[in-house]
């Protein structure tokens, strides 16, 4: 006699067994955008900025504060997408609590820190002239906080989350993605 009811997976373990579990829904977009978009977008704009700044005055190239400056900029870039694909690898890979600690900080790492660290940068280098840009630069950092704060809020408070990583730092072993 066969039997053709579906196997029920074990749940017990579950802080919310009804609600859903593995990488999935807004957990996967959070991957996705940490690996993948985040750095592309990045490197992408700042090149962007670059190449359209020195179009519009070549003579920037010959001037040794803009160079340190584009340096200082592709190296913080740099960590940030390191910083951006590690935490997104754990989320996806390692289901302990650990991972999702450390996809928070990374968050207001790669937002609000890298942006406090830049106008740091350019205020000792550049003093007044960032006056200007002064409303561009405190608008992307409300930009950072509240994507920062939200994703904290959706790592902190999701069903799905505390379902997928394990508060006692043992991997849960089920396949998603």
């Amino acid at each position: 006699m066969e039997n053709n009811e579906p196997i029920q997976e074990n749940r017990n373990g579950d802080p919310f067994p009804d609600a859903p579990r593995g990488v999935g829904g807004w957990l996967a977009w959070l991957i996705i955008a940490l690996t993948i978009l985040n750095p592309l977008f990045s490197i992408f704009l700042l090149a962007s900025e670059f190449g359209t700044a020195e179009h519009v005055n070549p003579a920037l190239l010959q001037m040794p504060p803009y160079v340190q400056y584009k340096w200082f900029s592709w190296g913080l870039i740099l960590v940030c997408c390191v910083v951006s694909i590690g935490a997104g690898y754990r989320l996806w890979k390692t289901h302990v609590w650990k991972s999702v600690r450390e996809a928070i900080f990374s968050l207001w790492i790669i937002g609000p820190l890298s942006t406090v660290v830049l106008v740091a940068y350019l205020y000792v280098n550049f003093g007044s002239l960032i006056e200007k840009s002064m409303m561009d630069i405190l608008g992307s950092l409300f930009r950072s906080i509240f994507f920062a704060g939200l994703w904290t809020a959706y790592l902190l408070r999701s069903k799905r989350v505390r379902n997928t990583y394990a508060r006692d730092e043992t991997p849960r072993s089920f396949s998603g993605f």
